[in-house]
């Protein structure tokens, strides 16, 4: 029956699925072959036994080729993408977090602090008090110690800037390009799994296998 069949499969890198469901390839791989032999593949259900639901789980793709030639045992598998799969489980309940507003109260105030001080620090160090009245000063011929025609243009600039900068005002995005705070976590993220994946040993994690 399945003499001579092609079966494609590309891994998805890392997925989070249901803890109380179980897991099926389709979750896992991206499936290319005869539409008969696709659904029967993404169907095919991988070992619960074996998975950690409290931890992430490294999976190696080979353990994926077993369970397709165990059903397809003539079938060429062609394997494209990460050889190791991330997979970490979640529940419902995961998203109802009653602490969730404290927490953001919290951080948002530490944030708004921290910001505060070292924009105080920063203009304490370079006199920027100073360096507005000389600037005020060659523009108009006149000194004046608190030159608010400068200073409150550059405050909002401040906030303006900032907003640019991370290309969100408020929930509204400014274009579709990533923000550079983005980029950066996304670049943390990746270098996380990069580093579970390489050191399977932390914490306890061992690549699973199909027998």
């Amino acid at each position: 029956m399945d003499t001579n069949k092609q079966i494609y499969i590309q891994t998805k890198g890392k997925v989070m699925v249901d803890r109380k469901k179980p897991v099926y390839l389709k979750e896992l791989v991206e499936v290319y072959s005869e539409k008969d032999i696709e659904e029967e593949v993404d169907n095919l259900k991988y070992e619960d036994k074996i998975l950690n639901k409290d931890k992430a789980n490294i999976i190696s793709v080979l353990s994926i080729i077993k369970l397709i030639r165990n059903r397809f045992p003539e079938a060429t598998v062609t394997v494209l993408g990460d050889p190791e799969i991330l997979l970490s489980f979640k529940t419902a309940e995961e998203g109802k977090d009653k602490y969730k507003i404290l927490r953001l109260t919290i951080v948002t105030l530490l944030l708004f602090v921290g910001s505060i001080t070292a924009i105080i620090n920063f203009h304490s160090d370079v006199d920027m008090k100073q360096a507005h009245k000389t600037i005020y000063r060659i523009i108009t011929g006149e000194t004046n110690e608190s030159p608010l025609l400068l200073q409150i243009p550059y405050s909002l600039g401040i906030g303006a800037g900032m907003s640019v900068f991370f290309n969100h005002v408020f929930k509204k995005r400014i274009n579709t390009e990533p923000s550079p705070l983005e980029v950066e976590m996304y670049l943390y993220q990746q270098n996380m799994d990069d580093f579970i994946k390489n050191n399977d040993h932390y914490p306890d994690m061992k690549k699973k296998d199909v027998r």
